[in-house]
Formats: C-alpha cells, structure tokens, sequence
C-alpha cells in the first residue's frame, strides 16, 4: 500500500477510535507526521485525500478539521486543481472523450478484457461495501483506464494517464455523498454489460449516463450534454 493510502487509514482509524473527533483541529502537519511515522509530504497527499472525499475540511486562516454533519454541508467539496480547470470541465472532457471510448471498446473488447472487467467491478464492490474510499476510488480510475485501453486508441489511454491525478480527483469528488456511494457500482455495472454484449451504442449511453450522474453527485450540471 502507499505511503499517503497508509496514513489515510491510519487517520481514518483515529476517528473512528475517537481520537480526532468531528470538528476538532488535526494537530500541526509536523506533530502528526511524527505520530503516523510519514514524511510531510506524504501526510499532505493523505489530508488532500481525506478532504476530497469529504473527511476533513480546511478553514482559511484556521487549520484542518474533521468534518460532521454541522461543518459538511450537503453537497460541499474540496477542488485542488482550480487554478488549471474546473469540475465541469474535467466532467466534460470525461464525457466527450470516455462516451467514445467506451463505444470503440465494445467492438473490440475481448473475453480476457472481459474478465479484467469482472474482476474490478467485483474488487469495487467489496471496496464500496467495506466503505474504504481510497481504494473504492482507485479502482473507479482503473476501470475507466481499463476501458481506455481496450478501445484501442492510444491517445486516449495516454491523455488519462497524464492527467491521472486530475482524472483521479474527479472520482473522489462524488465520495464526499456517503450517501450515494452504492449509485457507481450499478453504473459501472451498466456499462460493463453493454460492453459484454458487443452493444457499442449502449456502452456509449450507459457511459455517458455514468459521468452525468458523477457530475450531478457533487451539485455539477452538465445542460449542454445530454445521455
């Protein structure tokens, strides 16, 4: 496991064992890097993480707290990437580019890319149920660079790889609806049974439904697309 997943559980477990309680401030980057045993910037990447998915919040000024129900509001998100591109335009992207992809994947795909499917859906599933969302959200990007490559067009798998840090935050964002968590797993099933059956236009569909609704999970509307 990497370094900074290892320091997300570990944090995970202090607020579950009621060591760092709902709105109380995380200690100083320093003193807690030496609690957990990780270097700075692995224990940045881990709060990075953990605040995506809707586990801490960060006050201007303030510091980084542990959120509940009162400093969460319905909705909320962290976004690291303002300064490059916006959510809607990486879900816009995502539509354009993983729609197609996932319609050339159903004309290619094979009994071997099939299985490797399987597998992930079931690996998510078993992720989704134990509530771990930093692997849940790591298999969400493997099964969308799964279907990138089968498509066969090595542009798209190697824009996605690029820009995996940005792809990758986009499927964390929805985490942040507990609520919501199970809706992913039913879509990523949509569009693997598309696939299966060789139905290019329903793995397209299925694909575009998938990213409208991941955008929708976070409050992003996309009015100019449409399923």
């Amino acid at each position: 496991m990497a370094v900074p997943h290892s320091a997300v559980r570990r944090i995970e477990q202090m607020i579950r064992d009621g060591e760092l309680r709902p709105g109380e401030l995380l200690p100083p980057q320093r003193v807690l890097s030496e609690r957990l045993n990780v270097s700075r910037a692995s224990l940045r990447e881990a709060l990075s993480i953990l605040e995506t998915i809707g586990t801490l919040r960060t006050k201007p000024r303030h510091g980084t707290y542990v959120a509940d129900a009162t400093t969460a509001p319905d909705g909320a998100h962290s976004w690291h990437f303002k300064r490059r591109y916006s959510p809607p335009e990486v879900y816009q992207f995502r539509f354009v580019m993983e729609g197609y992809a996932a319609k050339l994947a159903a004309i290619r795909v094979s009994q071997r890319d099939i299985a490797a499917l399987n597998r992930n859906v079931t690996q998510f599933k078993r992720a989704v149920r134990e509530k771990d969302l930093v692997i849940s959200s790591q298999l969400d990007f493997e099964f969308h660079h799964l279907i990138l490559e089968i498509s066969g067009n090595r542009m798209f798998s190697a824009v996605h790889a690029s820009y995996s840090a940005v792809m990758l935050e986009s499927q964390r964002l929805p985490l942040s609806r507990r609520e919501q968590l199970w809706g992913p797993v039913t879509e990523h099933e949509n569009v693997l049974q598309a696939i299966e059956k060789h139905d290019p236009d329903g793995a397209m569909y299925f694909m575009h439904v998938h990213i409208l609704r991941a955008a929708g999970r976070v409050g992003i509307e996309l009015t100019d697309m449409a399923a």
